[in-house]
């Protein structure tokens, strides 16, 4: 049930930890308004009844309520005029509001995006991967396991069923939407007191019946009103978030909740090359979305027909076309072979013919003694031979396959499942997942740069500094931009115990410990973002010199980390070399 799936009911319970809360913040509001308006014609309709009231006196009570007439019981009456006093809006509005109400839930019942195994399947193979990846299991390690991965990434990454069905179920729903709005709406205005009544369904009598003789009102009119004012403004609010996730299925990149296909479209290879095939002009991406809704319209259906005449009249490839089909591909190359060896068998003709004649006109002894000038003839007339054959080689060389370009990821359906997910999982989490499944360095390649982290002898200041992680780490701070971008958190243990870290001002990223000469130290540190740890870093040990009088002079107040690691390593290699 699509219930089930936007509520997530299994997962509210803490009974199902194998799927992902698929609904977004969007589809919880949607399901929620449309609930609203089931409440709303609900109550309408026990307030007002199954038939709308009516209420009919006499004309002369209108302006005396002496006359003995108006206290008498003209529900009779009443009933007689209603046909004639009533409009069409007055006596159906309640039933139009449980009307809409039943098509506005019951179109979460219909399996076109929730609701659906197709969907549903997609989203489990996902998680599959990414709680073994999260977790770190073993399991990832083994090759075979690795290929599985990648299959099931491909599938996703080439299909797009998830975005037809989001934009299908939500075009639907944004037309039901304003269907229900601007008939709702023309109703109301035939409750209020403007005159307006665009389509003439107010009612010709004026609160006259019977000649006259019986002036008629309608006690629910200003509930009506006011119910219908509400649902308009329910309905408005559902149908801009149905837009909005129309709009979110286009597949604009950096738009509608779509900031992930801007993040795909930077990550690159080792070759410099981009993983993944994102448009980023908005315009080319509406007229790719124009083109394949207008092939799904006016062509699709021609190519269904079509297909299903030729299945109709069974006419279909037989085994022989098909094996025909596939010996022909041989025929080129057969050609080849049989024009080579016409070649050989007719140089052999030449040669023997030549001997023969030689030998019959005596001059085998001029032939072995003018050996040597013949040579060079020999060669001569090989050369336009070899030219001749490479320019028929070239000739007969096919051209090369022509190889389909890669269409564009805008709407498949591996970034649009990251996307939805972006709403209920933080999307730097999503980010260090591309790392995983993809040959991009992460965070866990960063190391304390020796060249650039440097000792401050002024005030015996280590600076740690650490080096680029690539463009994972660019895609994050620019992630974490608002916020601070990414942090470097960690501490010195040494000699007098753990030291904590402050930050410098020309770069927050950079780690300042106070250190004692001639100590040494491990530094612990790891990458943090919004607050949580994202990568766990490496441990670093170093010692500080005990002198830096050198290192002064050398290098003057800022001492490179690698000018005294060097150092303390050829100390300690020549101490063992001693103890040896």
């Amino acid at each position: 049930m699509a219930f089930l799936d936007i509520l997530n009911i299994p997962g509210l319970l803490g009974t199902d930890l194998h799927s992902f809360k698929r609904a977004n913040i969007y589809d919880k509001i949607d399901l929620g308004l449309a609930g609203v308006v089931g409440i709303i014609g609900v109550v309408v309709l026990i307030l007002n009844g199954f038939s709308t009231p009516i209420t009919c006196v006499p004309t002369s009570c209108e302006s005396s309520n002496t006359n003995p007439n108006c206290a008498l019981d003209w529900t009779y009456q009443s009933g007689l005029c209603k046909g004639e006093v009533q409009s069409f809006p007055d006596a159906s509005f309640h039933y139009l509001l449980v009307i809409f109400a039943l098509l506005l839930v019951g179109l979460l019942t219909v399996p076109i995006y929730w609701g659906s195994n197709a969907s549903k399947e997609l989203f489990d193979n996902f998680y599959y991967i990414w709680a073994k990846l999260k977790n770190g299991d073993e399991e990832c390690k083994d090759v075979e396991w690795k290929r599985r991965m990648h299959f099931v990434l491909d599938q996703l990454k080439s299909g797009n069923s998830l975005t037809t069905r989001y934009a299908l179920y939500h075009g639907v729903a944004l037309v039901l939407d304003l269907v229900a709005l601007v008939v709702v709406g023309l109703f109301t205005l035939n409750f209020t007191d403007l005159g307006l009544d665009p389509l003439g369904l107010a009612s010709t009598s004026g609160g006259k019946c019977a000649s006259d003789g019986f002036t008629c009102a309608i006690p629910n009119r200003d509930l009506f009103k006011w119910f219908g004012v509400l649902t308009c403004f329910v309905l408005l609010v559902k149908a801009v978030i149905n837009l909005k996730c129309l709009l979110f299925s286009l597949g604009l990149p950096g738009l509608f909740g779509r900031n992930f296909l801007i993040y795909a479209d930077n990550l690159k290879d080792n070759s410099d090359k981009s993983i993944y095939n994102i448009q980023t002009n908005p315009i080319m991406v509406l007229l790719q979305t124009l083109l394949v809704v207008l092939k799904l319209i006016f062509i699709a259906p021609i190519q269904w027909l079509l297909a299903f005449c030729r299945f109709y009249a069974r006419k279909h490839d037989s085994p022989k076309e098909i094996i025909k089909r596939l010996s022909a591909t041989n025929i080129r190359a057969e050609q080849k072979e049989t024009k080579k060896v016409e070649k050989e068998a007719k140089a052999l003709e030449t040669a023997v013919n030549g001997d023969d004649a030689a030998l019959k006109n005596g001059d085998a002894a001029a032939k072995n003694g003018d050996a040597k000038k013949e040579k060079p003839k020999e060669k001569e007339e090989k050369k336009p031979k070899e030219a001749e054959e490479k320019k028929e080689e070239k000739k007969e060389e096919p051209k090369s396959t022509p190889l389909v370009a890669r269409p564009a990821q805008n709407w498949s359906d591996l970034f649009f499942i990251i996307d939805i997910l972006s709403y209920n999982i933080d999307q730097c989490d999503l980010i260090l997942f591309m790392t995983k499944i993809n040959p991009v360095p992460g965070l866990e390649n960063k190391k304390v740069s020796v060249d650039i982290s440097y000792l401050d002898t002024a005030t015996t200041t280590m600076v740690v500094s650490h080096t680029d992680a690539g463009v994972i780490e660019g895609l994050l701070d620019t992630e974490l931009a608002t916020e601070g971008g990414l942090q470097i958190v960690g501490w010195l243990e040494g000699p007098t115990g753990i030291m904590w870290s402050q930050k410098t001002q020309d770069n927050p990223k950079n780690l300042a410990f106070a250190v004692s000469l001639g100590s040494t130290y491990e530094l612990v540190s790891a990458v943090y973002g919004r607050g949580r740890m994202l990568a766990r870093l490496q441990n670093f040990t170093f010692q500080c010199p005990q002198d830096t009088k050198k290192q002064i002079k050398k290098y003057g107040n800022n001492v490179p980390l690698s000018a005294f690691i060097s150092q303390s390593l050829f100390q300690k290699f020549s101490s063992e070399g001693v103890t040896a």
